[in-house]
């Protein structure tokens, strides 16, 4: 019905995503899953240096204890560079080492780690392409402990350690790498514009992708941003393009108040066809006090199932949209909500058959007797989507919070999810 695509399905220009760390962390998380479990099945191979003469052999390595570090972001002045940040965490390997002197001596090794910072600074090609610069990628760990049993002289213990880490920092780096090529994978897909005249079907608008930090004012996830013009733009096809017509004779509430009404015109509606189309564009207008005022030039007509037309209106519909709010995502598509007020219904022109020329000269009359009747309507019935199709591996398995800002040029969706319990992995 009428509006159910209203400022949801999208918009024919540019449209903002943008995602702050929190998004990324939980956009990624079957990613940071997997690495996970690849990390506790990994088995490294043999460790060997020489140090004074002494052979040292670290083999049987197995990571036995490992918390994952938070991924998240940090942007630059320049738009085409960010780092990307695992912080946290903590790792405990085991292992068994051989030291050759003259003589050999084995023994148990334990290396623990605590609280990671890897840090890997990427160029920004495109607006979701990412090329990793390696030589760049640094590894610090707050602290670091091996034990060795039976001990070794503890400068080369020190010594041991220090080449672990450096070699931690080259297989880290080369698992980033390789976790931000899945990123730019998922990211080129992340976000995409529905098309209003095509049923909701991808539109071939350009979704720009912004990486922003967060803020202390501000703990959303995700914004969506779209102008005043690109949605008018977008509704203009309603008009152009789409065929688009309403029809209410299956509506419940229009046909309990045919049955009800007792006059010689209720008839003709009773067996005709009330029908509905844009005889101009409609357009949405975002005030200067942050109310949404929607036009919708709507042409009705009654014609009977052989096709006579008995009578047709033209009018002009004013709403005003209050209290609009994000509902609970599903398969990616946020769903809004708003209270529709009526501000007036113009009538512009009339014609009828000699059987309607009174119901017609009394329309606004009736228009405005029923006008509680019409806004019941669209508060029943209109509901929607957010103009732009997240493509994300997790649900939220929590109520979204969100409520949309609105200035005079722009929409600007804040979508709020709840983290706890956990999200939901899709397989």
């Amino acid at each position: 019905m009428l509006i159910l695509f209203l400022l949801t399905t999208v918009f024919a220009a540019e449209v903002v995503v943008k995602m702050t760390p929190k998004a990324v962390a939980h956009v990624f998380k079957k990613e940071m899953s997997s690495l996970h479990t690849s990390l506790l099945h990994l088995k490294p191979p043999p460790f060997k240096a020489t140090y004074l003469g002494l052979e040292v052999t670290i083999d049987h390595l197995q990571v036995v204890d490992l918390k994952m570090p938070k991924l998240t972001y940090e942007t630059a002045p320049s738009p085409n560079h960010m780092t990307f940040k695992m912080i946290g965490g903590s790792a405990r390997l085991l292992g068994q080492y051989s030291a050759v002197y003259k003589t050999k001596r084995e023994g148990q090794f334990e290396m623990i780690l605590e609280h990671f910072h890897l840090s890997i600074p990427v160029q920004r090609n495109a607006l979701t392409k990412f090329t990793v610069t390696s030589d760049k990628c640094t590894l610090e760990v707050d602290e670091s402990m091996i034990t060795m049993s039976p001990v070794l002289p503890e400068q080369i213990s020190a010594k041991i350690k220090e080449d672990l880490l450096e070699q931690l920092r080259e297989a880290s780096c080369l698992k980033a790498t390789t976790l931000i090529s899945k990123m730019n994978t998922h990211l080129m897909h992340f976000a995409e514009a529905t098309d209003i005249s095509q049923g909701g079907h991808p539109s071939h608008i350009n979704v720009e992708l912004h990486f922003q930090n967060p803020t202390a004012e501000d703990d959303s996830a995700i914004h969506v941003e779209v102008s005043e013009s690109v949605i008018n733009a977008e509704l203009s096809k309603l008009f152009s393009i789409a065929n688009t017509r309403f029809i209410w004779n299956d509506v419940p509430e229009i046909k309990n108040a045919v049955n009800e009404c007792k006059t010689v015109e209720c008839k003709f509606f009773e067996d005709g066809d009330i029908v509905s189309s844009f005889f101009d564009r409609p357009s949405v207008k975002i005030q200067s006090d942050d109310s949404i005022s929607l036009t919708l030039p709507l042409s009705t007509s009654l014609t009977t199932s052989s096709g006579q037309e008995l009578f047709k209106i033209k009018t002009e519909v004013n709403l005003i949209l209050e209290d609009v709010a994000l509902e609970h995502p599903e398969n990616g598509d946020v769903q809004w909500s708003a209270k529709y007020q009526i501000k007036d219904i113009k009538v512009l022109q009339t014609s009828s058959s000699r059987n309607f020329q009174k119901f017609a000269s009394t329309m606004e009359s009736w228009i405005d007797t029923h006008k509680g009747f019409l806004e019941n309507l669209l508060n029943t019935y209109i509901r929607g989507s957010l103009p732009v199709h997240l493509r994300s591996p997790l649900v939220w398995t929590q109520r979204l919070h969100g409520r949309p800002n609105f200035s005079t040029s722009s929409l600007n969706f804040h979508v709020h999810p709840h983290f706890s319990p956990s999200l939901r992995v899709m397989v």
